[in-house]
């Protein structure tokens, strides 16, 4: 009966989708933005994504015929929809790791929809944007809650009365900005002192006037290159008072760009630490650092965990088709452990991850609570020290 409805399926798809849904070729299309303005991203995604592959073929666990196809988007939605339907009607793909940006995930749903395909996105975070698709599944935790995480984070740490509020023009600064005033301002009773877009002509002039009226913290909401524009003229202002902004500006490259005007900056980001001495992602960044000569950032993280799960997957589902694939996204999953946590998926396809405050301090990117811990311990040090002496 089984067989029967696999092949019924096959003679009731369109012809176009023929070869691609009933070959039994696992084959992976990956799409994401190379170039363009979010291919920092793309880049960083990509790499964890291959170094999974190079693991897997030097351990000799990628599934018979596996094939993998690499496009670039771009930054362009559009883009993304155009290659989508030629991976999946022309060349096969099976499956899609794609939609690195909400903007491209949130035009791919459409065509996701009508193909039937699972897309997995290792880093799209726009709120609902699971509940458009039960093909569409993704491993970065939504923005709706990095922004309660950092509303809560303001008011409960912090004590921050106000906060000026620098914002980006994105969905994705949106989607944070919106989840954020409603846990700091709606349940926290906190208030924004001054709102500036960091597109907007003036914007600089603007933030070194909020500025004098020294507000309790800054939250700058947006994409890296945004976020290090921002510190820039916030740090030639003197100003002293905490800055947090988004899981964004935590790339290689942003990072080493801001250099020492980005110490002590917050942020939250996904249960990812780099300086874990846990496995498995003590390996994984001492074989990304082998391959890439530089440290992994939380996209490669994601990166990597996308393509491992696929690989999984694709091992597992017999025949690789949508139905079985994603029947073991949702129970066949139980003990696969990623270099950023257990990856279990909820009802709708978003994944069961929490982020946690991070800092960026004396060139090293922490948990913040351990970061206190370590301030207390020296504390208490340097007290023992001084009534030795």
């Amino acid at each position: 009966m089984a067989i029967r409805r696999i092949l019924l399926s096959c003679i009731l798809l369109p012809a176009g989708l023929l070869i691609g849904a009933c070959s039994s070729k696992p084959i992976v299309g990956v799409i994401l933005p190379s170039t363009g303005e979010a291919s920092q991203y793309g880049e960083s995604i990509e790499s964890g994504a291959r170094l999974a592959i190079t693991e897997a073929r030097e351990k000799g666990q990628l599934p018979p015929k596996f094939e993998v196809l690499w496009a670039d988007s771009g930054s362009d939605p559009d883009t993304a929809v155009k290659i989508f339907r030629d991976q999946v009607e022309n060349k096969g793909a099976k499956v899609i790791l794609g939609g690195a940006t909400s903007a491209e995930a949130r035009a791919l749903i459409p065509v996701i929809n009508e193909l039937q395909i699972i897309c997995l996105s290792p880093s799209a975070s726009a709120p609902g944007l699971t509940r458009l698709s039960k093909y569409f599944y993704r491993l970065y935790p939504s923005d709706e809650i990095e922004g309660q995480t950092a509303g809560k984070f303001m008011t409960d740490r912090l004590k921050a009365a106000n906060v000026l509020l620098l914002a980006g023009n994105s969905e994705y600064a949106s989607g944070i900005e919106s989840e954020f005033r409603k846990e700091y301002v709606d349940h926290g009773k906190g208030s924004i002192s001054a709102r500036i877009e960091l597109n907007d002509e003036g914007w600089e002039a603007g933030i070194r006037k909020a500025l004098r009226a020294e507000p309790g913290a800054v939250y700058i909401v947006g994409y890296s290159d945004e976020i290090v524009r921002a510190i820039r003229v916030i740090r030639k202002t003197g100003y002293k008072g905490r800055i947090v902004t988004t899981s964004a500006f935590f790339i290689s490259k942003a990072v080493k760009e801001a250099g020492e005007i980005a110490d002590g900056v917050l942020f939250p980001l996904p249960p990812f630490d780099r300086n874990s001495e846990k496995e498995p992602v003590l390996s994984f960044v001492h074989h990304y650092m082998d391959a890439y000569q530089r440290a992994p950032d939380v996209f490669s993280a994601h990166g990597y965990d996308a393509m491992n799960l696929l690989l999984e997957i694709l091992r597992e589902a017999h025949p690789s088709v949508t139905p079985q694939l994603a029947k073991e996204l949702h129970f066949g999953l139980t003990n696969f452990v990623g270099v950023t946590g257990p990856i279990l998926f909820d009802d709708y396809g978003d994944v069961r991850h929490y982020p946690k405050m991070f800092i960026y301090k004396d060139g090293v990117v922490q948990g913040y609570e351990h970061y206190l811990e370590v301030k207390r311990k020296q504390i208490i040090q340097q007290v023992g020290d001084l009534l030795a002496n």
